[in-house]
């Protein structure tokens, strides 16, 4: 029985991980590649990832099938521009807490 290998990569609560869907197997000395990975994310990322799918021409769009609220199953290699794409999606839409907003605010 083979074990699928599960890759979990987060920065923020918005994190994507990917299981591949057929296991690497070893046929005559040849590893096999997996075709396709299920991606889990939240639904504004999920969101994120389809629309960069759209913004593709149809011969190079990546996503297989769209499962549900959470999952996607995109192609194998895909898979390393998707999480860079994502992780500078975070990086731009990370905002700090401003502290004491409202307090000693000189209005002369």
């Amino acid at each position: 029985m083979s074990s699928k290998p599960k890759q979990t990569k987060s920065k923020s609560k918005k994190s994507t991980s990917a299981d591949t869907t057929s296991s690497t197997s070893v046929k005559g000395g040849n590893a096999l590649r997996p075709s396709g990975f299920l991606l889990t994310c939240d639904p504004p990322m999920k969101q994120f990832i389809i629309h960069l799918n759209d913004a593709k021409i149809a011969d190079k769009k990546f996503i297989i099938e769209d499962l549900d609220a959470t999952h996607l199953l995109i192609k194998g290699e895909a898979r390393d521009e998707i999480t860079m794409k994502a992780e500078e999606w975070m990086d731009e839409n990370v905002f700090s807490n401003i502290e004491r907003v409202g307090e000693n605010l000189d209005t002369s």
